[in-house]
């Protein structure tokens, strides 16, 4: 993915270039640059690609995509699309004022999005990559903070570009919910489906349909890994992206109160989960939680437009979901 020169002795800033696709429509221009992290990370659609410039040096080329693939991961959080690095690549400059400025190849992929629909979604490009931006600085430093977290975000990451509905995207996002709700060999099961599901009714998700769902889905991860052949098509497997991404939200908002936060890292999981456990099992806890939840999923919510629909210029009715 990425192209790295080496072999220099002295270190010399470099301009790192990255495709992410997935993210906004390729048809989708903005109107202006957008900068994820102020003089470092800098996004810009260049035709139809959407190019991620990172400020850098040419002796470590390692770590790159290390500090764009978190905007990624909290990016699976807001929007159903599957955002991915491509056609990385690099060049020297002189100065952090050059960067994004150094000429690039760029090609052309056509898409079956009416002009009309374009039109409207440029008009929140920017805001979209914005509140990537934001919720990335904002909850950051929980996720570096939590190794399970990390692991159920690149997980869920990684289920989303292989799609639900194959196997290895749905084992990925059973994957995902067992780093944040398992905590013993035992049990497993019946463990992740009463946790996660608890958590999911403060979303306004059935508790009863979602604790039944997991176990159903536990039993279909465990034919899968242990070799008993690829599952049938069954429409309800997309149930475990959406189960998935509020859990992770969820857990993110508990994880910044700064109570929990004390706890020692090798602690904090098992802390919150019993947490979890004895809510259950107390209607004041549940109260107090259910508040909690409630005010924090305000900051993950999108208020732009993520359908645009119309008649086109040629008569027909289109609806596009940007993100």
């Amino acid at each position: 993915m990425m192209h790295g020169m080496s072999g220099k002795v002295n270190s010399k800033l470099y301009q790192w270039n990255f495709t992410i696709d997935g993210l906004i429509p390729r048809q989708v221009h903005l109107k202006k640059k957008v900068w994820l992290k102020k003089g470092e990370l800098l996004l810009e659609k260049k035709g139809d690609n959407l190019i991620a410039y990172l400020l850098g040096d040419d002796n470590k080329t390692t770590d790159n995509e290390n500090k764009i693939i978190p905007y990624l991961w909290v990016s699976c959080l807001i929007t159903p699309n599957s955002p991915d690095l491509t056609c990385g690549g690099g060049r020297s400059i002189s100065s952090e004022s050059e960067l994004g400025k150094k000429p690039l190849f760029s090609c052309s992929i056509t898409t079956s999005i009416p002009n009309e629909a374009v039109d409207g979604i440029e008009k929140y490009a920017h805001k979209f990559l914005g509140f990537i931006g934001k919720l990335h600085d904002k909850y950051i430093d929980i996720v570096n903070q939590n190794k399970f977290l990390a692991v159920a975000l690149e997980y869920f990451h990684e289920a989303n570009k292989k799609s639900i509905h194959s196997d290895e995207g749905f084992v990925n996002a059973m994957i995902s919910m067992e780093a944040l709700f398992n905590d013993a060999p035992i049990d497993i099961k019946y463990k992740l489906a009463q946790r996660a599901s608890f958590l999911l009714s403060f979303c306004g998700i059935d508790p009863i349909e979602s604790f039944e769902k997991l176990k159903s889905f536990y039993n279909k991860r465990s034919t899968l890994v242990h070799g008993g052949g690829s599952l049938s098509y069954d429409p309800d497997r997309s149930l475990i992206s959406r189960y998935t991404r509020k859990a992770i939200i969820i857990l993110l908002i508990l994880l910044r109160d700064q109570k929990r936060r004390n706890q020692k890292s090798a602690d904090r999981k098992k802390y919150i989960l019993q947490e979890l456990d004895y809510a259950l099992l107390d209607e004041k806890r549940r109260k107090s939680l259910k508040m909690e939840i409630t005010k924090g999923l305000r900051n993950f919510n999108l208020t732009i437009p993520r359908t645009f629909e119309g008649t086109g210029k040629d008569g027909k009715d289109y609806r596009v979901t940007a993100w």
